[in-house]
């Protein structure tokens, strides 16, 4: 059966990233794995915080680990064999902060997203985009500057224009609180009258 090891290194390790990497092979060799393929190795920001590092170093590696019922065999009954193995001992170690397995089944093969990425850009080169310039804006003409300049009116004609709109707002104001005042006079007599005949009773 095929598996995948996708495992983190933290920031701080990338000195020792090469007897890192040598160990967790060592260790899937000795747990019976055959190493396939190549690894891909991939430096990124983190998403989250993990033991006090934002950056770190993700290693991929394809395996295969033969199927062997190692719980039938009475002598070997109590030692843990394959996955179970792997996985333990990844997490006793303190240099990988994370790690993940997984069948190969319905994976792609190994350097499909590279090839991919590689072919973006191959496709890219290719086909160079032209910069596009913004389209300027075309300049007024000057008749519209001419227009603009008839239509200036002296600020005297203008003062007069504004006195005489301050007026009639005064006027329009005055006429819309005249109602407002009766209608307040009229409830304070009808409330003046209501306390009259409470107090009376």
């Amino acid at each position: 059966m095929q598996y995948e090891l996708f495992y983190l290194v933290g920031e701080r390790q990338e000195a020792n990233l090469d007897a890192i990497r040598n160990s967790v092979s060592a260790m899937l060799t000795q747990e019976g794995a055959t190493i396939l393929e190549e690894e891909i190795v991939e430096k990124r920001k983190l998403a989250y915080e993990i033991k006090h590092q934002n950056r770190g170093t993700y290693i991929t590696r394809r395996f295969e680990l033969p199927e062997v019922e190692y719980w039938a065999d009475e002598k070997n009954a109590e030692k843990e064999f394959g996955i179970q193995a792997i996985t333990n001992k990844l997490n006793l170690n303190n240099d990988v902060l994370r790690f993940l397995i997984v069948k190969t089944e319905d994976l792609p093969d190994l350097g499909a997203k590279q090839r991919r990425k590689e072919q973006e850009l191959g496709n890219a080169k290719q086909a160079p985009v032209k910069a596009q310039r913004p389209e300027k804006k075309a300049a007024p003409k000057p008749e519209a500057k001419e227009a603009v300049k008839e239509e200036v009116k002296p600020i005297a004609e203008i003062k007069e224009e504004v006195k005489e709109e301050k007026v009639e707002e005064t006027k329009v104001e005055e006429v819309k609180e005249a109602p407002k005042k009766s209608k307040k006079e009229a409830e304070s007599k009808d409330i003046d009258k209501q306390l009259d005949e409470l107090l009376n009773i």
